[in-house]
């Protein structure tokens, strides 16, 4: 039997490549810094798994490979050993480029909606019996509950993400790019830069291959500069989408519609796209209905679980849920995701909230061994920030600060609660909630 190692196999993207060479009969281990539901998963799926640094007795020579996350430093003990050794060592990304070229890639990108696109072009071809493989960043129901598909047929689709460049490694017959905005700026200095990968991206791809833009954002145009490839678009000036969805917000519109102008290429009518997003009910993360664990706590109460980070995505959301509850009371948990994201966005993050009455701020979330810059900004630095934004232009909305989600949730009177971040914050609440989603 094969055997296949990963660094940094609690990544949702990581995880999901691991469970795609399980389907392909390997042995399969796996290393990470810290416990999570996802290795828990991988546990029960008989993937060897150890916490912790310092765990080279899982590299031997008789590996095909060694995987590593994009988080996985140079120095890695484990990645030391591997090269030693003379195994193959491969990013996640080069290891998930070289899948892109044995299949007919779908690929989806863009800062914003990835996986809730990629997840609907997923199910759109599954419902047209095209019966693809699917590697995703989040996790769906009808995925047992996991980030992965095992497919038999010639598709794979997949979440393209931009961080650390990972996307100019894949191939892709059918690329998507939902929008592009000022993100992962530790990789590409300004939004200048953002659209320069992007725009790579794109120059990678073959003459036979098509891309298929959002035709209302601002950068597509230099996006699609110097590009061999065939280019679409969506979204064009005065349409207006209707997609039988029951997602709030009219970015999933736009998601639905993404997804749609990529499966209609490989055959997918347009009725099944229709039956296979009338049934879709959303996915982890991605405002996730969830209910408390003990059911007579909050009750009268509306609770998601959201991964939104970035001010846009907030924003979006908090205005798709305002739409649905109209009349509700909205109550934001917010916890920021990395100390330098929260610095170089700063100042959109303090008009980011409107939407909610009330918002609550959680201290910053740092990933484990990565050092901050102590001049960046913190939760306490926004908290000052959207008190005297709201102050300038008269905003009622109570804002406020708390040291841990358990100190938050006396803040709940009923109404909607968004607890919303991509750091630990699902971890502390799935403590006291559980999804109404997924399989249990």
């Amino acid at each position: 039997m094969p055997k296949i190692h990963f660094i940094g196999i609690g990544g949702i993207g990581v995880s999901a490549l691991a469970r795609y060479y399980l389907s392909e009969g390997y042995s399969v281990s796996g290393s990470d810094l810290v416990v999570s539901d996802l290795l828990d998963e991988l546990k029960h799926s008989d993937v060897d798994i150890h916490i912790g640094n310092g765990h080279g007795e899982q590299i031997t020579d008789d590996l095909e490979a060694v995987v590593y996350s994009a988080a996985v430093p140079v120095d890695d003990s484990e990645l030391k050993k591997a090269n030693d050794l003379g195994v193959k060592t491969l990013s996640y990304a080069e290891a998930l480029g070289e899948l892109t070229q044995k299949y007919f890639t779908l690929a989806i990108s863009g800062t914003h909606g990835k996986s809730t696109t990629t997840s609907m072009l997923a199910l759109m071809m599954i419902e047209a019996g095209l019966d693809p493989t699917v590697i995703v960043g989040t996790k769906l129901a009808e995925f047992d509950g996991t980030n992965f598909r095992r497919g038999r047929g010639q598709y794979l689709v997949i979440e393209a993400d931009e961080y650390d460049r990972s996307f100019l490694q894949y191939r892709s017959k059918i690329t998507v790019i939902n929008n592009i905005d000022k993100d992962h700026l530790d990789t590409y200095g300004d939004i200048s830069g953002v659209v320069e990968g992007f725009n790579q991206y794109l120059r990678n791809l073959s003459a036979d291959s098509i891309a298929i833009l959002n035709a209302q954002d601002s950068h597509t145009e230099r996006v699609i500069t110097g590009v061999q490839c065939r280019v679409a678009f969506f979204n064009h000036k005065g349409t207006v989408y209707n997609w039988p969805l029951a997602l709030p917000g009219y970015f999933n519109q736009l998601n639905a519609e993404a997804a749609w102008q990529a499966a209609r290429l490989v055959g997918v009518e347009h009725q099944v796209a229709e039956s296979a997003l009338m049934r879709f009910k959303g996915t982890w993360r991605r405002l996730e209905p969830i209910e408390p664990i003990e059911p007579s706590f909050m009750r009268d109460t509306t609770f998601f679980s959201d991964y939104g980070h970035h001010p846009t995505e907030i924003r979006a959301t908090l205005e798709g849920l305002r739409e649905k509850y109209s009349q509700e009371k909205i109550l934001l948990i917010f916890q920021p995701h990395q100390a330098r994201r929260l610095t170089s966005v700063f100042t959109e993050f303090t008009s980011a909230f409107r939407g909610a009455d009330i918002v609550c701020l959680l201290p910053v979330y740092q990933v484990a061994g990565r050092e901050e810059n102590a001049e960046n900004k913190t939760s306490q630095d926004l908290f000052k920030a959207v008190l005297e934004y709201n102050k300038q232009l008269d905003i009622a909305q109570r804002v406020e600060y708390r040291k841990s989600l358990e100190d938050s949730l006396a803040l709940i009177e009923g109404g909607v609660v968004v607890f919303m971040g991509a750091g630990d914050i699902d971890t502390s609440v799935r403590k006291h909630f559980r999804s109404k989603l997924m399989p249990r």
